[in-house]
């Protein structure tokens, strides 16, 4: 662990993974419906790599932080894989630091000390990374509406400005915006403002800062939503990519492997097909400005 003290200090020019063009747009591939192919960059869908909580976080030893505390061992090693395996583009999705876990609430300075030890750690072992976390800078403003309930945008609005101060000291050493751009109802036409309101809220803080969205297939997994984890009507699907490009310099499509029935999900699952459909559909309407990211061969 000697070498933990320039892991620590502040991350140097950041490195950007995707030349600049005219929209230079990237669709990464984060599904993990069963039986999908892992290399999806013949059609124009690029690679990167999703590390999980479970993989970075462990069970604080002294039992003080509720929270726990990084697997410094299983970081170096998640990070001297993503060099050997030739990633460039990474997402890290710690959630848990975020809320309230016993009692306990991580500072600003606390949340932005890990994410900056953990992302130098994998800029020292592969100097191509372009790295950020799940959620930075900003929390779900689609999602806190839903969960708000009946009450004016503005009020949901004001909240998730709140609710963001707590993740932008972590979000500006980040090297890309990552926020979670879900949709819990069809209602695109309110999603489209939430989008918005979010790529602003970005540009405002960080405005050279790439913007890299979370989306997924399936309506937000939001129980009392009337559309829990159900698949989104092809068309809806592609309005979101649509406004995605708009505002964004690329998505994240992600899922996991279950329906709103808890059933296993297929890559030849029909309502899995629709929706590739449409995006290759998308990916065709605006070709010259998919940008593929792939994974660096040795």
């Amino acid at each position: 662990m000697k070498n933990l003290a320039k892991w620590t200090v502040a991350v140097g020019t950041i490195v950007t993974a995707v030349a600049v063009s005219a929209k230079d747009f990237a669709i990464y591939d984060m599904m993990d419906y069963v039986g999908k192919p892992k290399d999806l960059t013949s059609n124009k869908i690029s690679r990167a790599m999703l590390i999980y909580e479970s993989e970075l976080v462990k069970p604080d030893p002294t039992g003080k932080r509720k929270h726990g505390v990084l697997n410094l061992d299983k970081v170096i090693e998640l990070a001297r894989r993503s060099k050997r395996e030739g990633y460039t583009v990474i997402s890290t999705d710690i959630e848990s630091w975020f809320g309230n876990k016993d009692g306990q609430l991580l500072s600003p300075e606390e949340l932005r000390h890990d994410f900056e030890l953990m992302f130098n750690i994998f800029k020292h072992e592969n100097p191509d990374a372009v790295i950020s976390n799940y959620g930075l800078p900003t929390e779900s403003l689609s999602v806190i509406r839903h969960y708000r309930g009946e009450v004016p945008y503005q009020v949901s609005y004001d909240k998730w400005k709140e609710f963001n101060k707590r993740r932008n000291q972590s979000g500006a050493i980040s090297d890309y915006a990552n926020p979670v751009l879900y949709i819990v109802n069809p209602d695109v036409k309110t999603w489209e403002k939430d989008v918005s309101h979010t790529v602003q809220e970005i540009k405002n803080r960080n405005p050279k800062k790439k913007i890299i969205g979370y989306i997924w297939p399936q309506y937000y997994s939001a129980k009392n939503s009337g559309y829990f984890k159900q698949f989104i009507d092809p068309k809806v699907w592609r309005q979101m990519l649509e406004i995605s490009y708009k505002y964004t310099d690329g998505v994240m499509i992600w899922s996991d492997k279950r329906d709103e029935n808890d059933k296993i999900v297929r890559w030849e699952d029909p309502r899995v097909q629709a929706i590739m459909k449409e995006t290759q559909a998308f990916i065709r309407a605006h070709e010259k400005d998919i940008k593929v990211e792939g994974v660096r061969k040795k």
